[in-house]
């Protein structure tokens, strides 16, 4: 069985494959592809920071709230950012976006740069 921490990285690396193959041919199936590993991606990571938390005491019952407890624990850094990413995520997978393709893709971007900068998503 695959260790959580292995399936987030794996998911990952498929979101970055995912841009690069949008960037390459930015057609309705590419972008559904990005969309739905960036919905992996985010959920994965929120579950990471979820236990991170636990494991320092603290309560985080909600992906929002993992989120807010460990940048007070300084695991990540532009909570606000994370924020955003959860909110696209839920908005994705309840099919009412509110936001545009090229919105969706920087934000998938940044979701992978914040991952990059985060202590908790380090190999």
């Amino acid at each position: 069985m695959e260790s959580k921490k292995k399936k987030l990285l794996k998911a990952k690396k498929n979101l970055e494959a995912a841009l690069k193959q949008y960037q390459q041919n930015s057609n309705e199936l590419n972008f559904l592809t990005v969309v739905k590993t960036y919905e992996i991606v985010v959920e994965y990571a929120w579950r990471e920071l979820k236990l991170v938390v636990e494991d320092e005491g603290l309560e985080a019952p909600s992906p929002k709230m993992a989120i807010k407890q460990a940048a007070k624990l300084n695991y990540l850094n532009k909570p606000e950012v994370w924020l955003l990413c959860i909110d696209a995520r839920n908005n994705s997978v309840h099919d009412y976006f509110g936001i545009s393709e090229k919105e969706y893709i920087e934000l998938a971007k940044n979701l992978l740069v914040l991952m990059k900068e985060a202590k908790v998503f380090q190999t």
